[in-house]
């Protein structure tokens, strides 16, 4: 059970601490001389948003705020919103390791001092935990990425960093817990700091159970809480490491595969647990940089493995290319031998023109004619006695000496066509000329099949452009969401601020209306004493006004005014005939009564005469209502009070209600365009990929076309040179 600095228990009825949450915390921070202990935060800033106060960056179970004191130094205060009454003890022990450590001997300075403060923030009357850590200069991973990734010699010094801090981590048995992007930051000379301690196991926590299994994206889906150890980084090392050399190798797959606003590096929780759906993996299975393909095919490896089977990440254990140690041992049996290496031997033609082409005809391996044959010397004899037939049949007289020339044109003619068929029956010449048309008909076939691959580079701009222009407009959209919910919220509040400024304004008027109330409440019994007062004032008592007789008093009585209570008032008016006032006397029934002697004079005597006597009257009238009007009146005002009190409520829970469905509405909005745009990189991908594969092949198919044209050139030439007529000719004469 956890206990409060004062001794008392601070856990509810299920036995759970309850701690406060991060609006709690901000509330709190607005004061620091209040809310803190430590002397240095009671004297600091806290890092403000306007309007909103302390700005805090929430996580899964901690607000971590911004606070600077006054000699300038920065610290990132973590306050728990969950139960954080173990980590004491934990913290204890990473302190304890991480300030034994010798700095020097480290490869960069990646530990950050922080301390553990059991009663560090005062928040809901109570105290609560806080880890004091100094604020680490950097920038998180992703971001870093997000600028440097097309800089491949960065991005591979910063992986060549990785591998020195885990090393760091390896020689030291200490385990961060939770490798990922977040708790990563890349200082402006490319070093590391890591943050967040929350989950780090150091040798003095032998036998304790993790209290986090890290970052989803970063995790083997076989980590569990027993895992806790130093092996459980070994996977999230050998992932990062991997992100950063593949970056290195080859900074477009960051376009590719990372997806904007997202939590992973190219590699995410899907991609571990279901990699036979993964777009990713084939990719890098299949990279031409060797490297690349022999780290992601150890990586690969690992899925089914739990953390202890895994190896550890280091120089050693990391693979290097086979390409480089082939290259590396040709050239040493090249020097020690001096024999130059056979020639590499051109792949064969792609799979993808099986059946397009002619099958290859064995290679001629003869470069002339070789053994005569019986028709070679019946092509002798023939061309011989078509040459000797003209001068027989002439010297016989079959034929006149003037045919001659033309009987020896046409035996001439005779004599290379049998000459010519002999050639054309010898196998090697019969061999060549099918070798040169099977290599024609190759050539023709390869140069159509060749021609799209410039309408394959379009589609492929193409594809990109589309992707391009989605991704803008996706921004754009994820924008406009952002705006749209921060100008809702704004004007949320603000209508809802106006409509309690109206209700405040009515609770605040209720003291005034409450002695309005009291004060009518009391004016019939004030009334009825001045009624009661005037009526124990007789008419008589008028003589004392000036010009008042006993005869206009008897007139008076005579009209029915005999005490002062019998009339109200004067009323005053213009009479036509003589220009005068005419005045008359308001009776209680409210009629008016013209009394002869009484003049303008003698009636504002009389009326001021009756004013004194009530001013008199009211001012000894009795002021306070009874107790059943004053308790009705307060009931009455208690009723409105807690009515505007409840519509000030109703109005903060329905503004509250308001901005949590304008909130829910973005979050799903952009939770789609998420899930739209990983869809349509998936789609983009796999139809992307196709069209390399088929531009690959198309650039086999352009080799295989050179070769082919280089055979063909060199059969022809042979015809025309080792199997040409004159070669015949004196292969026939000659025999050789």
């Amino acid at each position: 059970m956890a206990v409060s600095a004062g001794g008392h228990s601070t856990t509810g009825a299920s036995g759970v601490r309850k701690f406060p949450t991060g609006a709690n915390y901000a509330e709190a921070l607005q004061h620091p001389e209040l809310c803190f202990r430590d002397a240095d935060l009671q004297r600091g800033t806290v890092r403000q948003v306007p309007v909103l106060g302390p700005k805090a960056i929430s996580g899964n179970f901690a607000s971590v705020f911004s606070l600077t004191t006054r000699d300038g130094q920065r610290y990132a205060l973590k306050c728990f919103t969950r139960d954080a009454s173990a980590m004491s003890s934990r913290y204890a022990a990473v302190s304890a390791t991480l300030q034994a450590l010798d700095v020097q001997s480290l490869s960069q300075p990646w530990p950050v001092d922080f301390s553990f403060l059991e009663q560090g923030v005062f928040a809901l009357s109570k105290w609560y935990p806080l880890v004091k850590m100094a604020w680490a200069e950097g920038t998180e991973l992703i971001n870093w990425l997000d600028s440097h990734h097309h800089e491949s010699a960065t991005v591979q010094l910063l992986a060549d960093r990785f591998l020195a801090l885990v090393g760091d981590l390896n020689a030291h048995h200490i385990a961060h817990g939770d490798l990922q992007h977040g708790n990563i930051l890349v200082a402006s000379d490319c070093t590391i700091r890591l943050v967040d301690y929350d989950g780090m196991y150091v040798p003095g926590l032998d036998g304790e159970e993790a209290t986090e299994n890290g970052h989803r994206n970063y995790q083997s889906p076989r980590r569990t809480a027993a895992d806790f150890g130093p092996a459980m980084d070994r996977f999230s090392a050998w992932l990062i490491h991997l992100s950063l050399t593949a970056l290195a190798a080859d900074p477009g797959l960051w376009s590719t595969f990372h997806v904007p606003d997202s939590e992973y590096l190219i590699l995410s929780e899907t991609d571990f647990k279901e990699p036979q759906y993964s777009t990713a993996w084939p990719t890098l299975l299949n990279h031409p940089e060797e490297r690349v393909r022999a780290l992601a095919t150890k990586v690969h490896g690992f899925l089914p493995l739990v953390c202890a089977a895994i190896p550890p990440l280091t120089a050693a254990t990391v693979p290097s290319p086979r390409a480089a140690r082939s290259r590396r041992h040709t050239s040493n049996e090249t020097a020690s031998s001096g024999v130059a290496p056979p020639r590499p031997t051109m792949p064969p033609h792609p799979a993808w023109m099986a059946g397009h082409l002619p099958p290859p005809a064995p290679p001629v391996t003869t470069t002339c004619f070789s053994r005569r044959r019986p028709g070679d010397f019946v092509a002798a004899a023939t061309a011989l006695l078509s040459v000797s037939v003209p001068g027989l049949a002439t010297a016989t007289a079959l034929q006149g000496e003037g045919a001659l020339p033309f009987t020896q044109g046409l035996a001439l003619l005779a004599s290379a066509s049998a000459l010519s068929l002999g050639r054309r029956l010898r196998p090697e010449y019969r061999d060549a000329r099918q070798r040169a048309g099977e290599l024609q008909a190759r050539a023709a076939v390869l140069s159509r099949q060749t021609k799209s691959a410039h309408q394959l580079a379009q589609e492929i701009a193409q594809l990109d452009a589309t992707a391009a222009q989605e991704d803008t407009a996706r921004n754009k959209r994820l924008q406009a969401l952002q705006t749209e919910l921060r100008d809702g919220l704004a004007r949320k509040t603000i209508e809802l601020n106006n409509s309690k400024r109206v209700l405040q304004q009515r609770i605040k008027d209720l003291p005034t209306k409450e002695k309005t109330l009291i004060k009518q409440a009391s004016g019939p019994a004030v009334s009825a004493y001045v009624t009661s007062k005037l009526q124990a004032v007789p008419i008589e008592r008028a003589r004392s006004l000036h010009n008042m007789g006993d005869k206009t008093i008897r007139t008076l009585r005579a009209a029915g005014i005999r005490t002062a209570a019998d009339f109200t008032g004067v009323v005053f008016t213009q009479n036509a005939s003589y220009g005068n006032r005419v005045a008359s006397l308001v009776l209680r029934s409210g009629k008016r009564v013209r009394i002869a002697g009484i003049g303008e004079a003698r009636a504002t005597a009389l009326e001021d005469w009756r004013a004194g006597l009530e001013r008199q009257a009211r001012n000894g009238a009795p002021s306070t209502p009874t107790a059943q009007q004053l308790h009705q009146i307060r009931t009455e005002i208690a009723k409105e009070r807690a009515k505007w009190e409840a519509q000030i409520q109703h109005a903060e829970s329905s503004a509250s209600r308001q901005q949590d469905q304008l909130r829910q509405r973005i979050a799903d909005e952009r939770q789609r365009l998420q899930s739209d745009q990983q869809r349509r990189v998936g789609e983009i991908l796999r139809e992307r990929a196709d069209l390399l594969r088929q531009q690959a092949l198309i650039t086999d198919g352009n080799a295989e076309q050179v070769r082919t044209a280089a055979e063909l050139t060199a059969v022809l030439r042979r015809k025309r040179s080792d199997l040409s007529f004159r070669k015949y000719v004196s292969f026939i004469m000659r025999g050789d």
